[in-house]
């Protein structure tokens, strides 16, 4: 049988093949038309269309209105072949060309008609039409991001039964918090919401309060000033992701189921620089109260529920400066901390010494800024009264190690030492070392093996690289593994763990959480 010359494909069902059309850009599924009258027939039944101006760019050296004036009249063309047909997905990114806003609502209005589930918007200056609002059959909503794109709620109700996820990024929300409240209010089965740079900052307030929301990202990288005032009001999220300035307050703060939270709260510029300048006069060798330089110390109240716990360096320095008293995290068991040179550990005892079932703590470096108040988790003073640590409930330290630390005076392993000689009840200290240099990995793991004094000497030694495995006990002798993967399956350190070819390595999915 002739199988180069056969046509497999078209030998298929109909349904079949526009599935599978569903999946390629529209743009090319759209040529599969000119095959023969049968294909036309089949891609106006293809149920999910993409349209993103960008395709056109290839089409140089034609003038920008050109362009856009082809990217239009290819979307009208697609749907007018569609006719009434049903629909589940519909993007459209007209983000690079200036398009007809009138047409622009056209094509929505027209999906919104067949029964669209699944709508992704990223426009410029366009304001959206109401009926989006009132969508009997709306599952899933993606704003942005997006210039000048603006959600104005003019209806009296909102109503969007069926929608399960919103997703909102860089989006102009008219009435600012109190249209917001009225967007979500319409919506009575969401469970995931994505709110990105959104400008809350200029609002009175932001208030989340959504009864059935089981995720929420809920993000701002550029804030200037802290917002006014958030509350949230979600008893039943389990997964947690905030980044933001600290508010002026948090009336409201509900994570009664929550599960999961990566925290990346900040000082604002204005803030830091009060925590700077006042540094000497807020800790002291005594037990001076601390001066505080904004108060999260609600919101932080509101998540010690958690059981996974992700802070970032700015959420400590946010953690010592602006929360008082630190909380205890009674249902804490992971919790990864974020460090770099210009944070101080001050706020570290408190929070370890408020962790009593912590069993895995994951350091992503450890450098950082020593002051006289560094606290009795380092190295580098002696404390006078003992460390926290010997009475640390910790049986597994991860520690992220690279090799653009500019620090080569040894801290880092003197730290390391420190952790060894105090922590009573640790069986596993896992070293990640991002450097493909063999002998510094040797060379660390031969420092750790000959540590004198090791509060738990039972605990397993492992020192991880890209190439190299070194596993141990303390006293034992060294294993080593090597890495026998080419070059084109190495996985780039920082964006997923090394190979998992190791004796006591941890499993991906472990591993896995740390590094998305």
């Amino acid at each position: 049988m002739d199988f180069v010359s056969r046509d497999i494909i078209s030998s298929l069902p109909n349904p079949l093949v526009s599935h599978i059309l569903s999946f390629l850009p529209t743009k090319e599924a759209a040529s599969t038309s000119v095959l023969s009258k049968k294909w036309r027939y089949l891609f106006a039944y293809v149920t999910n269309l993409e349209f993103d101006d960008s395709d056109y760019q290839h089409d140089k050296p034609k003038s920008d209105d050109e362009l856009s004036t082809s990217f239009m009249e290819f979307v009208d063309r697609v749907l007018a072949l569609q006719g009434n047909g049903s629909i589940n997905r519909f993007s459209l990114d007209c983000s690079n060309y200036d398009v007809d806003l009138a047409r622009v609502t056209g094509w929505i209005l027209n999906v919104l008609g067949r029964g669209v589930s699944d709508i992704d918007l990223s426009l410029l200056e366009y304001s959206l039409p109401s009926e989006i609002f009132v969508s009997k059959t709306l599952v899933k909503l993606k704003l942005g991001p997006a210039n000048d794109l603006t959600l104005t709620i003019d209806r009296k109700d909102v109503f969007l039964p069926k929608l399960k996820t919103l997703y909102i990024d860089s989006v102009e929300v008219q009435e600012r918090g109190f249209g917001f409240v009225k967007l979500l209010s319409g919506c009575p089965v969401l469970e995931e919401l994505v709110l990105m740079n959104i400008g809350w900052e200029n609002w009175q307030f932001c208030s989340v309060s959504v009864k059935t929301l089981k995720r929420l990202t809920f993000s701002c990288e550029d804030a200037y000033e802290n917002p006014k005032s958030v509350s949230f009001d979600t008893p039943n999220l389990v997964y947690l992701e905030y980044s933001d300035a600290i508010a002026g307050k948090y009336p409201k703060v509900n994570f009664n189921s929550l599960v999961e939270a990566h925290i990346g709260l900040r000082l604002t510029e204005d803030q830091s620089g009060d925590a700077d300048f006042s540094e000497e006069d807020y800790f002291s060798e005594g037990d001076e109260e601390k001066q505080m330089v904004g108060n999260a110390t609600d919101f932080l109240k509101g998540i010690s529920n958690v059981q996974i716990l992700y802070l970032s360096a700015k959420a400590i320095e946010v953690l010592t400066f602006c929360c008082e008293p630190i909380p205890v995290f009674n249902n804490l068991f992971q919790l990864t901390i974020e460090n770099n040179s210009e944070i101080r550990w001050d706020s570290l005892p408190g929070l370890l010494k408020n962790c009593p079932k912590l069993e895995t703590l994951v350091l992503k470096r450890l450098v950082h800024k020593y002051n006289k108040a560094c606290g009795n988790v380092c190295c580098c003073k002696r404390p006078k009264q003992p460390s926290c640590l010997s009475s640390s409930p910790v049986k597994v330290l991860k520690i992220f190690l690279f090799d653009d630390n500019d620090e080569e005076d040894g801290s880092e392993m003197r730290q390391i030492k420190y952790f060894l000689e105090k922590m009573p009840r640790l069986e596993e200290l896992i070293v990640y070392y991002n450097t493909s240099y063999d002998p510094a990995v040797l060379e660390l793991s031969k420092k750790l093996q000959k540590i004198p004094k090791i509060a738990s000497p039972k605990c397993k030694i492992q020192v991880i690289s890209e190439n190299l495995s070194l596993s141990s006990t303390v006293p034992s002798f060294l294993t080593t593994n090597w890495s026998a993967l080419p070059p084109e399956e190495e996985y780039p350190w920082v964006e997923s763990p090394p190979p998992p070819v190791f004796d006591f390595a941890p499993s991906p999915d472990e591993e896995d959480y740390w590094f998305h």
